[in-house]
């Protein structure tokens, strides 16, 4: 089952270790393949939107319930105003 204290914990450690982030790439890709785990752990999603998981200088996480014909415009994230 997934558990969000040991995922957030495994990508902070992963994050100092490796500045590239392709530890913590890793970590995420693991994790979501495991469905059923993400499900049993944070509960079954009620409605679309976004959840703020963790929030931290180092490190931000959260989950995305994705809605039928949502769209977003094409953006840089990473790009600050």
């Amino acid at each position: 089952m997934f558990d969000l204290d040991r995922f957030i914990a495994d990508c902070r450690a992963a994050a100092v270790a490796d500045r590239s982030r392709k530890s913590v790439r890793e970590i995420v890709a693991r994790a979501a393949c495991d469905g059923d785990g993400i499900l049993k752990g944070l509960g079954k999603p009620r409605r679309a939107g976004i959840q703020k998981r963790h929030h931290a200088a180092d490190l931000k996480a959260f989950s995305m319930i994705w809605a039928p014909c949502i769209t977003i415009m094409p953006h840089d994230p990473g790009c600050a105003p």
